[in-house]
Order: C-alpha cells, then sequence, then structure tokens
C-alpha cells in the first residue's frame, strides 16, 4: 500500500516532468519566433503607407497569432502553479446553483494574450531586429554572466508599461470579452467586475499580471540573449575550398547573415591570424598569379563600393529636383529645333545616299525616344507636386531619415571589412614577398577616401538634407562607428606605407587628403 509520501513524490514528479515539457514547447515555440526575423530582409519602407501595407502584411499578422498564443499559454502556467482558479474560466458558485465565470482567469489570459502582441509591435513590427555583436568576443557563459542580472531587472521595468496599458484597456472595453465567455459557456458573474477601478484594485489581480509578465519577458530577454550569443560566435572561413564555404563566399552573402560572418572573420584573421594571411599572399602553382588576394579584394571592394553607392544617392538626393528641371529644360530646348540642319553636302548627292532611308529612320526615333523622355519626366514631376499636397504627403511622402536609416543598419559587414582591408594592406609590407597587394594600393586607397568622403557630407552641419537628419540614436551610433572606423583604416595604411606614400599613383584630389592623414591633421 503507497504511503501519503509516495503518493505526494509521484505527483511531485509527475508536475516537474509537466511543467518542464510545456517550458520546453514554449521555449522551442519562441526560439522559431524569434529566429525567423534573421532569415528575411530588413523591411524595406519609406513613406507611411508602405508601413501602413507591411504591418497587415500575411507575414505580421501570422507572427503576431504565434506571440498572443505563446502570452497565452506562458500565462495559464504560470497561473497554474499559483492557484488552480486562476487558470480555468469555470468555477463553482457559492451563492448560487450551477457553475460561474472566474473573471480574474480570463483577465490573467487575456492578459497573456496582450503581452504576447505588446512585445511583437514593440520589438518586431515597429524596430529592426538586428544582432549586437561584441566589441572583445568571451566565452558564452561569461557573457550569460554578465547580462543576467541585467536582464531580470529588464524584464520587472519593462513590464510596468504594458500591464498599465492592459489595465485602461481593460476598464473600457473588459465588459465584452466577459459578456461573450458568459453567453458562450451560460456562466453567471457573482464576483465585483474587473472593469471597475476600485474592484481592480482591491482585487490584486494587477499584481499577479506584473509579476506573470515580468517573468514572461525575462524569458524572452533570456532567449533573445542566448541567440544573440550563440549567432555572434566568430567562425573561421577557409581561404580557399573546394567542399566548404570559403571566406570569399561569405563576404559575397553581405546583407545576409553568414556575410556578418564572413566580414568578422576578415576582420579577426587580419589581425590575430597569420597562417592564413600567407596563404592571401601566395602565388598560384603553376602560373604565378595572386588568386587568392585578387578574388579576396574583388569581394572586399564589391562590399565597400556597393554601400558607397547607396550613401552617394542619399547625398544627391536634395539636389535631385534641380537637376530634373533643368534636364527637362534642356531637352525641350533640343526636341524642337526651330531651323532644319544644314547639310554640308548638296542635296543630289544627299538624295543618292544609300543611307538616307536609315538616316531618316535615325531622326525619327531620335525624336519619339526624346518624347517619351520629356512625357516620363513631366509624369514623374507631377507625382512629386501631388505627393507635396497636404494629406496626400502624409500618406505617400517619404519618412524623415528613413531611408539613411535603413541604409546604416546594414553598415556593420562594411565597417569590419574596412578594418579587414586595412590590417591585410599593412601586414603586406613584412609578409607579402611577392609584392602582389602594391599594386593594389591605389584601389584601396581611393575606395576608402571615397567612402570618407560621402561620410562627411553626413555629418557635416549645413549640409545635410532635413530629411536626412538622423534623430535615431542607434542609426546615429552606427554612423559614428563607421566613419572612426573608415579614418582608423586610412590612417593604417597611410602611416604603414608613409615612407613610400608619394610613390603611390594616386589623382591629386586623392594626394591632398592622403597628405592630411599623413600629417595627422584628421579628427
Amino acid at each position: 500500500m503507497e504511503t501519503k509520501t509516495e503518493i505526494f513524490s509521484q505527483r511531485l514528479v509527475k508536475a516537474v516532468i509537466w511543467n518542464i515539457s510545456l517550458q520546453i514547447s514554449l521555449a522551442i515555440l519562441l526560439a522559431y519566433l524569434y529566429g525567423s526575423y534573421f532569415s528575411v530582409p530588413v523591411p524595406k519602407y519609406f513613406t507611411k503607407f508602405y508601413m501602413f501595407l507591411n504591418i497587415f502584411s500575411l507575414q505580421n499578422i501570422i507572427f503576431g497569432i504565434l506571440y498572443a498564443l505563446n502570452g497565452y499559454f506562458t500565462m495559464s502556467l504560470y497561473s497554474s502553479l499559483a492557484k488552480s482558479n486562476f487558470n480555468v474560466l469555470k468555477k463553482k458558485c457559492e451563492f448560487y446553483d450551477g457553475q460561474c465565470l472566474a473573471e480574474q482567469s480570463l483577465f490573467l489570459q487575456f492578459g497573456g494574450m496582450w503581452m504576447g502582441l505588446y512585445y511583437f509591435t514593440s520589438a518586431h513590427l515597429f524596430n529592426a531586429t538586428v544582432l549586437t555583436f561584441p566589441h572583445i568576443y568571451q566565452e558564452k557563459f561569461q557573457q550569460i554572466k554578465l547580462v543576467i542580472s541585467n536582464i531580470v531587472s529588464m524584464g520587472f521595468q519593462h513590464s510596468m508599461t504594458p500591464v498599465m496599458y492592459y489595465c485602461i484597456f481593460y476598464y473600457f472595453w473588459g465588459n465584452k470579452p466577459r459578456s461573450v465567455v458568459s453567453d458562450v459557456y451560460s456562466l453567471y458573474l457573482e464576483d465585483p467586475p474587473l472593469d471597475s477601478i476600485l474592484n481592480l484594485i482591491f482585487s490584486g489581480i494587477w499584481i499577479g499580471l506584473w509579476f506573470y509578465t515580468s517573468l514572461y519577458f525575462i524569458s524572452i530577454y533570456t532567449m533573445k540573449t542566448v541567440f544573440n550569443i550563440v549567432l555572434t560566435e566568430p567562425m573561421k572561413f577557409p581561404i580557399e575550398s573546394e567542399h566548404k564555404f570559403t571566406l570569399n563566399n561569405a563576404l559575397s552573402q553581405r546583407l545576409q547573415f553568414i556575410g556578418y560572418l564572413g566580414a568578422l572573420d576578415l576582420k579577426y584573421m587580419s589581425i590575430m591570424d597569420p597562417a592564413r594571411r600567407l596563404q592571401i599572399f601566395t602565388l598560384s602553382q603553376p602560373g604565378g598569379h595572386p588568386r587568392n588576394w585578387n578574388n579576396l579584394l574583388e569581394k572586399c571592394l564589391f562590399v565597400v563600393n556597393d554601400f558607397n553607392s547607396e550613401l552617394e544617392k542619399i547625398n544627391n538626393d536634395s539636389h535631385s529636383v534641380e537637376t530634373d528641371k533643368t534636364h527637362n529644360r534642356n531637352v525641350f530646348n533640343k526636341a524642337a529645333p526651330l531651323t532644319p540642319p544644314v547639310y554640308s553636302r548638296s542635296l543630289r548627292n544627299m538624295a543618292q545616299s544609300p543611307h538616307l532611308l536609315e538616316l531618316k529612320d535615325h531622326t525619327k526615333n531620335k525624336v519619339e525616344d526624346t518624347f517619351a523622355t520629356v512625357v516620363k519626366d513631366e509624369f514623374n514631376n507631377f507625382l512629386q507636386k501631388l505627393c507635396q499636397k497636404p494629406g496626400i504627403n502624409y500618406l505617400f511622402g517619404e519618412l524623415v531619415d528613413t531611408k539613411l536609416k535603413f541604409i546604416l543598419i546594414q553598415a556593420q559587414p562594411v565597417i569590419w571589412t574596412c578594418e579587414g582591408l586595412a590590417n591585410i594592406v599593412s601586414a603586406s609590407l613584412k609578409e607579402d614577398k611577392y609584392g602582389v597587394v602594391q599594386n593594389d594600393l591605389p584601389k584601396v586607397i581611393s575606395t576608402l577616401i571615397c567612402l570618407k568622403h560621402n561620410l562627411d557630407k553626413l555629418t557635416k552641419p549645413g549640409l545635410v538634407p532635413r530629411k536626412h537628419i538622423l534623430n535615431d540614436i542607434l542609426a546615429i551610433k552606427i554612423r559614428n562607428a563607421l566613419l572612426s572606423s573608415v579614418k582608423r583604416s586610412i590612417y593604417k595604411i597611410v602611416i604603414t606605407f608613409s615612407k613610400f606614400i608619394h610613390e603611390i599613383p594616386l589623382d591629386p584630389d586623392l594626394q591632398l587628403v592622403v597628405q592630411s592623414f599623413l600629417l595627422c591633421k584628421e579628427a
């Protein structure tokens, strides 16, 4: 015969197993939700209209439902550990025959769905999900130990605002879900309703909601931290291989997750891995070509130049309207000449020319193309003027600093690529016995100086258009970090080759910029 202690122990073990199973299921669901955002590109919308469409996209609707369900199940699990009537909607009536509604349980379960939707909206819908790479990499457990206390405090602090919003929502709209649930399950309400301020305060259920929400946020922040620590762990890519993913292949994936790992590996390799640097400086046998360096340089320049071209579009955007107006005037002036063209040959000779028909067709096609260009430009100007109307501009007008912010958020691989390229070029002075890198010094220096020039246009007061003035703290930090990284890279190359800097074939304008770095006048 089983004793009371054995029965209690069996039930205790069973409860622990069930709790662990449910927690693992919730953790797997949360991991899928959080990890899915790193496999899709950052949403690209520059107007309120496109932002509105992005909010109600199919992907966001699905993820919003999953987050709401995750919050609901998590809140039900936590509430079941406190009191049995906190996770069920029905209870036995005390003053009536039949079953009554446990509104406190309804309050918590709807609160769980609210918290899931709140986190999804604040963390994913209106903010970009980006990985945070540490400046100095440490072991996983060391990183977790450093942030665990901060995670707990953040969980309890950040849960206050959504709980307050939910209590306000339930005060105005709590009677509607209560009526629906009561009618569906034919339940009575014998307790004071919670859509009253005094009843809600004296019931103390909001304290339980705040505590459970804090635990929910702590679990989410812990999952987010673990994801960030594991995903940002450095990875070594081989310089050349037929079966593995090489460093060149990784660098070519600039806007994807593996592109970040490739750029980070390039930086670490350029500083701490002389063996792989030696592979870059070797010549192919047979042939004697610097294929490893040429391939690596091509990928690095592609990363920097692609980003640089986006910045050039931003910098030229403020002058686009004036340029279009001038271009349209020139096109109209060229479209309809007032006098017929004068030919140097006689009319008889022109008539006897076998290319006369071809000349007429060419002139006709040219006029048609010019007319089409004029119509297209006029239509674009009409759309621009239409978008300036107050109501239309609110929906279709470009949001301030959104385009520049979108570009700068993807600048982290560019920072590492510039630093890695500068370190490899600097190390080549002693390690490159074949001199394969020195031939490409003008390309590297001119590319970095061009990037610095475009970044300077975004930071100097009075030169930045109003719609490109940054207000986002993260974008400002990335812009400053990128500019500092580019300057450090140029300083690294210029100081290393200071004795030979005047022998490098550069344009006069670039020579002046290099001279300022050589004299350490660039702050």
